[in-house]
């Protein structure tokens, strides 16, 4: 659901322009608004996680963003509308953090396994999200967002199942140390690689003399890749270790789009690279959980670290292409992806605090 809704926002900018009486770059704020609400929403549950039971959280996250999906469907004015976006990502936020972490230091011995499984529902929703706006946003805009809050309602009745409260070592630093300083670094890089790749890979193509709607289709190839790429680490075994699971991954996904740069290419590279990237954001949560097994606070910096790299990383990534030009777009995203892949090697040097 969280991935049908967050991908949905794209497509839907041409009906907001409508509806609204906005233009399209008004319009495209969506995106950085539902952004901006995630981030507050990640670091009070940052907080909470540590004081109240995972299973409470949960269930308000849900509730708010029933409440925000709701306000968005019947927003009559643009300002109602952002406001609403941003309650939605309020509890996007909360959910994301609270889902992660639960799997991330519950889950056993197949977590690695399960929270790429999770995170793979993500992004299948994220492949369906748009087929849904195109199918319905146009003459059918409010029943479609009153569908998608009513469906958080009914899936509150299965967090009651969730107990317990996540492990927070006594006396651990309010503040991240160096090791989680690394993990950051890496993780910011790492969402600015997949939402720049996922951005820029569509003009890049057309600007080798791909057809337009091939272009758009491959884009739709590079996420289904993501998709595949999260549901087969459940055939990877469990002795496999996090740390060469995520170097392995950063490594092949700056080979892939160093290849893109090759025009024939272009194409296959951009796919390979969605299966390379595919394990790196929910197996790095769980090699850093592994590292401090005691401690939740330590992954839940992660987390904002996210919602920043979703809210800079495209648009910093935008201005070196738009100063270099589209056919620089691969060599741009290589070297994002380099700079991710030193940072995680940087982590596996280090001795787990």
């Amino acid at each position: 659901m969280m991935g049908m809704v967050v991908a949905g926002y794209g497509p839907l900018l041409e009906h907001l322009t409508r509806r609204f009486g906005v233009s399209l770059p008004v319009a495209g704020s969506t995106i950085s608004v539902y952004f901006a609400g995630s981030l507050p929403g990640v670091i009070v549950s940052m907080r909470l996680l540590e004081r109240v039971p995972a299973r409470l959280l949960v269930i308000v996250a849900m509730a708010v963003s029933s409440l925000g999906l709701a306000a968005v469907a019947v927003a009559y004015i643009w300002p109602l509308f952002l406001a609403s976006v941003f309650v939605v990502g309020l509890g996007f936020g909360a959910l994301v953090i609270s889902l992660n972490q639960l799997v991330a230091y519950r889950a056993g011995r197949r977590r690695v396994a399960l929270i790429n499984a999770l995170n793979g529902c993500y992004s299948a929703g994220a492949v369906a999200g748009p087929v849904l706006v195109a199918a319905f946003a146009e003459t059918h805009f409010s029943a479609l967002f009153l569908f998608a809050a009513a469906a958080w309602l009914a899936l509150i009745p299965g967090a009651l199942g969730i107990s317990g409260r996540l492990p927070v070592a006594t006396g651990s630093r309010v503040r991240p140390g160096a090791l989680v300083g690394v993990f950051i670094f890496a993780f910011v890089l790492y969402v600015g690689l997949e939402n720049g790749t996922g951005g820029w890979m569509t003009s890049h193509l057309e600007s080798t003399g791909v057809e337009s709607g091939a272009a758009a289709t491959l884009t739709s190839g590079f996420w289904l890749a993501l998709v595949t790429g999260r549901l087969l680490m459940s055939l990877v075994p469990a002795s496999v270790s996090e740390a060469t699971i995520v170097i392995a991954g950063s490594t092949l996904a700056t080979v892939a789009l160093l290849a893109a740069t090759i025009g024939g290419l272009a194409p296959w590279a951009y796919i390979a690279c969605g299966l390379a990237l595919a394990p790196i954001f929910p197996t790095g949560i769980v090699w850093l959980a592994r590292l401090r097994p005691g401690d939740s606070r330590a992954t839940s910096w992660l987390y904002p670290a996210a919602s920043i790299g979703g809210i800079t990383g495209p648009g910093v990534i935008g201005l070196v292409i738009a100063g270099a030009g589209v056919g620089w777009a691969p060599a741009v995203l290589a070297a994002v992806a380099l700079g991710m892949s030193a940072a995680f090697l940087v982590a596996s040097r280090r001795p787990a605090a």
